[in-house]
């Protein structure tokens, strides 16, 4: 019996790389026929955007017009317009205008730019920058100009009339449809103004990868100075400003080594002893606080402190109580910390 020689058996092939086959290949034809996909930018960043810019074209204006309020305070307000619109026009042109920007300073900060897509795109970037610099000073400087003119208060049927009546509905409805593109940007993300919408121009993440970041920056800027003011407001009642400043004076005065007697006046050191130096330091006139007058500034109800002078109980207690339970003395300049009825005898123990 002869030997028969058997074919090569293949080794068997599993199901599951054929249907991986299979499916990247079918995966591969349907990326092909997709369009390229645009990466948006967050709506959050857009608006941070438009504040931030906002933020830096105030920090400009403040100093010219503090410039020119220094040259006359009218010329502020007579050119306040021109200044915005140099101010704008400078920073228009330093970022959406410059090559390979796209982006005013506020859309850089927040990674967006202008999305190069279209015919024209340069072209319609410097329409956008005549619509949002040019467009508002000239029609800013046309209704200032009739209403100095007095057009709102003609008659109806005149033509000054009309023209501002006409004028006011044009401004009502630039907010009626800058309201629904607000809306409409809020449910798509795309154009955040009118401008934006009729020139075509969307903004766009410059890196993708960064897209859905928010910078929270400004937030947090207001939240730590809410924060801090809140504090404050909450603080400064608490604090007895006279108690500070009378604290403050005597590490002082002991930190540069002045006796306390030097800052003692020597006509209220001089006074008679049954005197209430506080009461002659305290009076309204020149007349009232003669030293002669003896019988005008007696101590009533007298207490005495330490260093032995004497004043009125009220005079002296107010005084401790107003400057942290102690005060210093104003014939001698020493610390009083504690008084005595005069009538007792001044023993510290009986006062503990």
């Amino acid at each position: 019996m002869s030997a028969t020689t058997l074919p090569p058996q293949q080794a068997p092939q599993q199901p599951w790389k054929h249907t991986w086959r299979q499916t990247a290949l079918s995966q591969q034809g349907t990326d092909s026929k997709m369009a390229p996909v645009v990466p948006r930018s967050g709506r959050v960043n857009k608006l941070d955007a438009e504040l931030l810019d906002v933020e830096v074209s105030d920090m400009i204006r403040e100093p010219v017009r503090k410039a020119f309020s220094l040259m006359d305070s009218r010329l502020a307000d007579r050119y306040g317009a021109e200044v915005d619109l140099v101010i704008h026009g400078i920073l228009f042109w330093l970022s959406v205008g410059a090559p390979q920007r796209r982006a005013t300073y506020g859309q850089m900060v927040q990674n967006l730019a202008y999305a190069p897509t279209g015919r024209g795109f340069a072209r319609r970037l410097w329409w956008l920058g005549l619509a949002t610099v040019v467009g508002p000073y000239v029609w800013r400087r046309a209704v200032a100009s009739m209403s100095a003119r007095g057009w709102a208060n003609q008659p109806a049927n005149s033509s000054q009339g009309r023209a501002w009546l006409l004028v006011q509905r044009a401004e009502r409805a630039a907010r009626l449809v800058a309201l629904v593109n607000f809306v409409g940007f809020l449910g798509a993300g795309q154009y955040r103004t009118v401008v934006e919408r009729l020139l075509g121009l969307r903004l766009v993440s410059v890196r993708p990868q960064m897209s859905h970041t928010v910078s929270f920056e400004f937030l947090n800027r207001q939240l730590v100075w809410h924060a801090f003011t809140e504090f404050v407001m909450f603080a400064v009642p608490l604090v007895n400003a006279a108690k500070a400043r009378a604290w403050v004076a005597r590490q002082m005065r002991a930190a540069v080594g002045i006796s306390a007697s030097a800052s003692v006046d020597p006509a209220v050191a001089a006074l008679p002893p049954s005197v209430c130096a506080i009461c002659v330091a305290d009076a309204e006139s020149p007349a009232d606080a003669d030293p002669d007058g003896e019988l005008a500034h007696r101590a009533a109800n007298p207490y005495v402190t330490p260093c032995g002078h004497t004043y009125c109980y009220v005079c002296i207690k107010m005084r401790m109580m107003a400057e942290a339970d102690e005060c210093a003395c104003l014939r001698c300049g020493k610390i009083v910390d504690r008084i005595y009825r005069l009538a007792e005898p001044a023993d510290p123990a009986e006062n503990d």
